[in-house]
């Protein structure tokens, strides 16, 4: 028998599909022009993913508002994620980065050339979401 026409062969010409691109969108400049570089080439992400801080300017909002019906009128697919504390063991709990740092009297850690606060509500909230 022709081993080259058995139906339990392996076919190691097919290629698997892609997987989708997320976006880790910060409402910044650089990410801006990186999403309408993206979306000008036909190459849109599958997700363009904010976290928000709680602690934003009100101009980064209304600049989100703004940004969200673009990306929609191009049907391209946007979240925002947010910290909701459903634990808590400090009063009050954290609704924000702001409301974090100003109850335990820190300074965010940018200011001392480190950027661990990626490492905490915005990457639980993140973590909560992709399992949704």
């Amino acid at each position: 028998m022709n081993d080259l026409c058995s139906p339990h062969r392996p076919d190691y010409i097919r290629v698997a599909e892609p997987p989708p691109v997320v976006l880790a969108y910060g409402i910044g400049v650089d990410s801006t022009a990186l999403l309408i570089e993206l979306a000008a080439r036909g190459e849109a992400p599958d997700l363009v993913l904010s976290a928000d801080t709680g602690s934003e300017k009100p101009e980064t909002y209304e600049y989100q508002t703004m940004i969200a019906a673009w990306m929609r009128a191009r049907g391209i697919r946007y979240e925002v994620v947010r910290y909701i504390p459903q634990r808590f063991k400090h009063w009050p709990p954290y609704y924000s980065l702001l409301s974090n740092i100003l109850t335990n009297a820190t300074l965010p850690s940018i200011s001392l050339g480190r950027h661990s606060c990626s490492l905490g509500p915005a990457s639980e909230t993140v973590s909560f979401a992709r399992d949704e």
